[in-house]
């Protein structure tokens, strides 16, 4: 009987024991605030319009949502800094501004000449602004990435992509965490749109993804893959590529015309995305999704804050220019 019982209790306190070596899935946990637009009917101007808002993470169940009191499009973070930039709608052109969210009607115009101004990117030290587009002075068939200096103002283009008197377009810019390079969507003859990495010194592109329609890439803060979308003729897939070996993978499909914008967490471990005026959360490790919260109207762009972004070894790459842009052999 008292073997039993000593039995007994070495049993229950195997398994008491083994209840806590078990793995306990715990979800992710959201930190930092996102940058976004809104679509509503702006008063002012009597017409559609962008209204830019922030929503900080407090906790899981509180979403604390602000109007910033500014129209505009392309939100972007500064790193380590309350300062948001976005393209706003002046007159007949645009023009990029910046606001500190703590005074957000407060803003300061950054480009010297109008013009239409796509997709901005602030490099992840602070110093540089990368966007898309051509000046009121030039012809739509003249669009190039820009680079801005933040220090001075001074604008450079990037690119030099031949147009033979054809218009194409850019879908989506973002920088690698060295602050060195940039992976954008082009638009090429045919209707494709593919991924290319763009060293900003050397001006030397390298082709990332071939014979799709992949679009608006977004880089990890660990620098180790880039986000992007696809385009199929039922639905849409979200994917991911890693920048070393070009191993690409399908994480999840999507309605087509759902408005999706996504972006990283600082860790890298998880993604933000919208879906008409909702927000979700997919965790990569456990592979799944959580709705967050929703917004009164459509969602365009989203930016989240990185407050610190991973240290990253850059590395070289041979590459060559334009002309004769390199492939990755597969």
């Amino acid at each position: 009987m008292e073997n039993d019982i000593k039995n007994t209790k070495k049993l229950l306190f195997g398994l008491i024991f083994l209840l806590f070596c078990l793995p306990i899935a715990v979800e992710a946990e959201l930190s930092g605030r996102i940058a976004y637009a809104v679509s509503g009917f702006n008063e002012r101007e009597g017409r559609l319009d962008y209204n830019l808002h922030m929503t900080t993470f407090k906790n899981d169940d509180d979403y604390t949502t602000l109007p910033l009191n500014q129209t505009g499009l392309y939100t972007t973070w500064a790193p380590h800094e309350d300062i948001l930039y976005f393209v706003q709608r002046v007159n007949t052109e645009f023009h990029i501004f910046s606001i500190d969210v703590n005074k957000p009607r407060q803003k300061t115009r950054l480009t010297e000449v109008g013009g239409t101004y796509r997709f901005l990117a602030v490099s992840p030290n602070g110093k540089k602004l990368a966007f898309n587009g051509y000046t009121s002075e030039q012809q739509q068939q003249e669009n190039q990435i820009w680079i801005m200096d933040l220090k001075t103002g001074e604008m450079e283009k990037a690119t030099s992509i031949p147009h033979f008197g054809r218009t194409f377009f850019f879908y989506g810019i973002s920088w690698g965490p060295e602050s060195r390079r940039l992976v954008f969507s082009l638009e090429r003859s045919g209707g494709l749109e593919q991924l290319y990495l763009l060293d900003t010194e050397t001006k030397e592109v390298e082709v990332l993804t071939e014979f799709n329609i992949d679009y608006y890439p977004v880089w990890s803060p660990d620098g180790q893959k880039i986000l992007f979308k696809r385009w199929n003729r039922e639905f849409d897939t979200l994917y991911t590529i890693d920048v070393e070996t070009r191993q690409i993978t399908a994480l999840f499909d999507v309605d087509k015309n759902t408005s999706m914008w996504s972006d990283w967490s600082d860790d890298s471990q998880s993604i933000i995305y919208s879906r008409w005026g909702a927000f979700y959360l997919y965790d990569l490790e456990e592979e799944k999704t959580r709705r967050l919260f929703e917004v009164d109207g459509g969602i365009f762009t989203i930016s989240w804050w990185r407050a610190e972004p991973l240290p990253v070894e850059p590395k070289r790459k041979l590459a060559t220019t334009w002309g004769t842009v390199k492939r990755k052999l597969r």
